[in-house]
């Protein structure tokens, strides 16, 4: 018995060290906005786009859908001078575009989800792909925006870390950083737009697709190699090895 214990303990650390995900490593759900409605009346300037169990924090984030289905098309948005036009998802065919400005008193679009409860101590990685249409557009919608900005991730209102900018227009980059949670959470993820840290320009134009909040390896292999030293100490009162 004890060697089985141990075997058992070892298969599992074997598995998650090799990149193996349990059920519960990926507490965010729809994070490349592919399911459910955003614009039950069709697109909309003043209408947030953000499917459930997506929520708008501040202002209205932008959906698109390169199948035009529920969203705005390939074809951009007319309203914005067809902003991100012909831009592909990163991943599927949805997107959320989102801004910020310095007009109309200062714009931080945001939007947020809250996920699955997170495990106190344990260290997860958030990622995503991150665009920018940095081309003059969108004027006077908080245009014209020229910034390839950033975003701030907020765990429950506090600041967690960044996706920084993208280096190219329109084109899409992978961004990450890791975080460690924290003793008590509600794991709501909040993901604001804001300015290029590295230019004047007064506003920024955003894509996200593609979000994922994982358990970072390093966490894995250490909740393996507890499990193996936790097998083989409670079989030593029986014989050993």
């Amino acid at each position: 018995m004890a060697r089985i214990s141990i075997l058992g303990s070892l298969a599992m650390f074997t598995v998650l060290a090799s990149g193996a995900t349990p059920a519960v490593a990926r507490p965010l759900v729809n994070g490349s906005f592919e399911t459910g409605v955003a614009y039950s009346g069709g697109p909309n300037i003043f209408s947030p786009g953000t499917p459930a169990p997506w929520y708008a924090t501040s202002f209205t984030p932008d959906l698109y859908d390169n199948t035009s289905a529920d969203g705005w098309g390939i074809g951009g948005i007319p309203a914005y001078d067809n902003m991100f036009k012909g831009m592909v998802a990163c991943d599927g065919h949805r997107f959320i575009g989102f801004a910020a400005s310095t007009d109309f008193g200062g714009i931080n679009e945001s939007f947020a989800q809250q996920t699955a409860p997170l495990i106190p101590g344990n260290q997860y990685t958030v990622s995503a792909c991150i665009a920018a249409d940095d081309l003059g557009k969108a004027i006077p919608y908080g245009g014209p925006y020229y910034g390839r900005g950033e975003v701030n991730v907020l765990l429950d209102g506090n600041f967690i870390g960044k996706l920084t900018q993208n280096t190219a227009s329109l084109t899409w980059e992978s961004r990450s950083f890791t975080f460690i949670a924290p003793a008590s959470s509600t794991a709501v993820f909040e993901f604001v737009a804001q300015l290029d840290p590295f230019n004047p320009a007064p506003s920024s134009y955003i894509a996200l697709d593609d979000i994922q909040i994982t358990p970072a390896p390093g966490t894995l292999a250490l909740v393996g190699l507890a499990g193996l030293v936790a097998g083989r100490r409670r079989t030593r009162p029986g014989g050993g090895v």
